[in-house]
């Protein structure tokens, strides 16, 4: 058991932690001393102490230590808490101690960065790493409670759409220019992620059979290091049939522009190095879309291959196997508003089925009536 001490005007609460370590808070009140006394019993009878001197941890060095505990996560989850750390919070609130960061600060950090004009993604990410990185303090015995969890993060908008129709991709790939006119027709014809794309070899493609094998994806990092990495989900890896026109057109281009190793890029730049999507964009994407007045997003091209699929009758199961979505519930929840045509065209197929099956049954019946 602990006791209270009065010393020079103050009250101080003594206490042995779970290890046998003397223990001490000094309080104005002895009230307070003795709250705060029974307090750490409980949570020492409960098993739910933590060391004081872990919440006074300055947030900067915890920042270094939680990155050394992050290395056994993806270089690529490493990479965006790193600059997540580095660029929005280190600066902010690298002097606070963990402990005594209050979740209103926090809820001013996120109003000012939408303020300065920060997309309420991007600020929702920032959220989000800074609260997994209090949550590892929580975890770590550091911290009793994560005060992120008392703050409402941003609200991000759901992005809409858009959809091109069969005449817009096609105008759009051929305004690209001659160099990634393929890139633009493999990306409508088979609804692959730009990661995938640029990171496709030669040897995941069979012409002959008109197969394009994804197995994985290449990430661009801060560092400007290129990374080869597995698929979005396990469902990402797949095998996509591509039209005999998309096929013809690959192959020209594989001719063309690609090394003639297995392992080569089939869509390299112009020095046989990964495509940038910056570059890409500047230099070919946005002048295609002003030459074919089009505004779009490359990542809608993903969901125009998704929308053309269901005008064609396309199952979803079939488009979640496609698109390699982890289940048929993000298929739908995704793209299930495209799903009314869908039912009026089965609808309108019934409609021509009985139609006909009427027709035929009113023919063998007069062919009987002739016949008697």
């Amino acid at each position: 058991m602990g006791f209270v001490e009065k010393r020079r005007g103050r009250y101080r609460a003594r206490y042995r932690d779970p290890l046998g370590r003397q223990r001490s808070e000094t309080f104005t009140r002895k009230a307070d001393a003795e709250r705060y006394l029974r307090e750490m019993q409980v949570d020492i009878e409960r098993g739910r102490w933590i060391d004081p001197t872990g919440a006074d941890l300055a947030l900067g060095a915890w920042a270094e230590e939680f990155l050394s505990l992050a290395r056994r996560l993806s270089p690529s989850t490493q990479d965006t808490y790193r600059r997540d750390l580095k660029r929005y919070i280190v600066p902010r609130f690298g002097d606070y101690r963990i402990g005594r960061l209050p979740a209103g600060e926090i809820e001013n950090w996120l109003n000012d960065e939408i303020a300065a004009g920060l997309a309420p993604s991007s600020v929702h990410r920032h959220y989000r790493t800074l609260r997994r990185m209090l949550q590892v303090a929580v975890e770590k015995d550091k911290l009793p409670a994560n005060p992120c969890d008392r703050v409402q993060p941003p609200r991000v908008p759901k992005r809409e759409m858009l959809f091109l129709t069969w005449d817009q991709a096609v105008d759009l790939a051929e305004a690209v220019g001659e160099r990634y006119r393929a890139l633009i027709y493999l990306a409508v014809d088979s609804g692959m992620r730009w990661s995938e794309l640029v990171g496709l070899r030669r040897s995941k493609v069979d012409l002959h059979r008109g197969k394009v094998r994804v197995t994985e994806q290449l990430i661009r990092l801060e560092s400007g290091e290129w990374l080869r990495k597995e698929t979005k989900t396990a469902a990402g890896v797949r095998s996509i049939t591509i039209s005999p026109e998309t096929a013809k057109i690959l192959a020209a281009h594989i001719e063309r522009y690609a090394a003639p190793a297995l392992d080569a890029l089939v869509f390299p730049n112009s020095a046989g190095n990964p495509l940038m999507s910056s570059s890409f964009w500047q230099h070919h994407f946005q002048p295609a879309l002003r030459a074919a007045g089009l505004a779009c997003r490359f990542h809608d091209l993903r969901h125009t291959s998704v929308a053309l699929a269901i005008a064609e009758g396309a199952h979803p199961k079939a488009i979640q196997a496609r698109m390699g979505h982890s289940s048929i519930n993000v298929t739908l929840d995704r793209y299930g508003h495209l799903l009314p045509e869908l039912d009026e065209a089965i609808a309108i197929g019934f409609g021509e089925r009985i139609a006909a099956a009427r027709s035929s049954r009113r023919e063998r019946s007069l062919v009987l009536v002739q016949g008697e």
